[in-house]
């Protein structure tokens, strides 16, 4: 056990609290990887889940209530105060209360999620991501950054994180306590239905691969420059949840097709659903009920496989709430109209929309911002946000362990330099 240290130096075995993970090993890995470069490390796990890819490191197994994680946390950091705690996704509820309770005794946390560029990196940023990120304060400095990380060659396909998602999900809701289901960052299904949800999804997405083909041979070439892409995501997304501004899927659908019918312009709406979405089936048939009544079904078309690269490449336009595929809207200079709040949610880089009207003035009208702020932006984004691997994949968990390890490295070396300084 180690002890309460109030001002770390150089000599101290750094610690770091690590909290939930991607569903899947990877943060049983990173603990390994952590241990085996000289940090101490603990894991808590909240669910039977987490339990099976915990590993054979240093484990908690909390159950309470949320007031008791926040009592059981301000614990923690009074007598075994770590110099950084580590989550997966800033806004579940459990890591929600974490950085609060972290900023009080100033601990450092690092936020990892799905790469804002994607495949190959994953996003790893200090304090929090998305609308929390340290780069929603951007501002574009004359000096692009230097040595900014390259990608690691990954599969586009969402395979493996279909597999560990169902393994996952299926173990936490058939084993996990009762006690345990209040701090389920998503909410609690049933084994038959989350196993038949996601049987029906892989399905789906086996049809839609070849109904996929066709369509964007068409965008490619009749509808080359005069569509505009919508890009929906997961109903679950915490930043649907907590940074959409009262955007929902739904309401993005309806006030789109209602601005076209409305609009003078002759653009086609392209839907592009979220590979991950297992509700796809709902709100495709949600989209084309929407269109008929509005006389729209020949301007409208639903995607439901597909690179968003290969989508955007030849659009003329995108919509979103506060998606991450705004950034490779970004890398092609198409136009970007944002409604939710998003790291990329900046007046130089994007169309930021405060109403439902903006949708039909986007229609009617819209340009790319500066190119070379958008260029600036991504790199900026690489060198500080983004890491080379992959939280699923073999080959990408261990580069983005290694990278991780770095990163914890530099930032411990570099604090430790400045505490000396003061």
């Amino acid at each position: 056990m180690f002890h309460y240290v109030d001002q770390p130096n150089t000599m101290a075995t750094p610690k770091v609290l690590i909290l939930q993970g991607p569903v899947g090993p990877f943060f049983k890995e990173l603990q390994r990887g952590l241990s085996a470069s000289g940090f101490a490390t603990k894991r808590v796990v909240f669910n039977a889940a987490d339990q099976l890819f915990a590993g054979g490191g240093e484990c908690f197994r909390f159950i309470g209530s949320p007031d008791d994680w926040t009592a059981w946390l301000e614990a923690e950091m009074r007598d075994n105060r770590p110099d950084y705690i580590v989550v997966f996704g800033a806004r579940r509820p459990v890591h929600a209360t974490a950085r609060k309770v972290a900023a009080l005794f100033g601990v450092r946390v690092i936020c990892l999620e799905e790469g804002y560029l994607r495949s190959g990196f994953i996003t790893c940023e200090l304090g929090g991501n998305n609308d929390s990120s340290p780069l929603c304060d951007w501002k574009r400095q004359q000096d692009a950054p230097q040595n900014t990380p390259k990608p690691v060659d990954m599969p586009r396909k969402y395979g493996a994180l279909g597999i560990w998602s169902t393994i996952y999900y299926l173990v936490r809701d058939f084993r996990s306590s009762p006690d345990e289901v209040a701090l389920f960052h998503r909410k609690h299904e049933g084994i038959g239905a989350l196993a038949v949800s996601w049987a029906k999804h892989m399905g789906s997405r086996a049809f839609a691969r070849f109904e996929t083909f066709t369509k964007l041979k068409r965008l490619k070439n009749e509808l080359n420059g005069q569509y505009i892409v919508v890009t929906l995501q997961t109903p679950q997304d915490s930043q649907l949840q907590f940074a959409a501004r009262g955007w929902s899927n739904e309401k993005l659908i309806s006030d789109t097709l209602g601005a076209l019918k409305h609009s003078a312009a002759k653009d086609a709406i392209v839907f592009k659903l979220h590979p991950m979405d297992r509700r796809v089936g709902k709100t495709r048939r949600f989209i084309e009920k929407t269109a008929r009544q509005l006389d729209l079904s020949d301007r409208v078309m639903v995607l439901n496989y597909g690179a968003i690269g290969d989508v955007v490449n030849h659009a003329s336009g995108m919509i979103v709430i506060n998606s991450t595929s705004a950034f490779s809207a970004l890398h092609h200079h198409i136009p970007v109209l944002v409604l939710g709040d998003a790291i990329y949610r900046h007046e130089n880089l994007v169309t930021v929309g405060t109403e439902t009207t903006t949708i039909q003035t986007f229609l009617a009208s819209r340009k790319v911002k500066s190119v070379e702020c958008a260029d600036a932006f991504i790199e900026t984004v690489k060198a500080h946000a983004l890491l080379p691997g992959d939280f699923y994949y073999v080959k990408g968990r261990k580069v983005a362990v290694d990278a991780i390890t770095k990163k914890l490295e530099q930032d411990l070396v570099l604090s430790r330099e400045q505490e000396e300084v003061v």
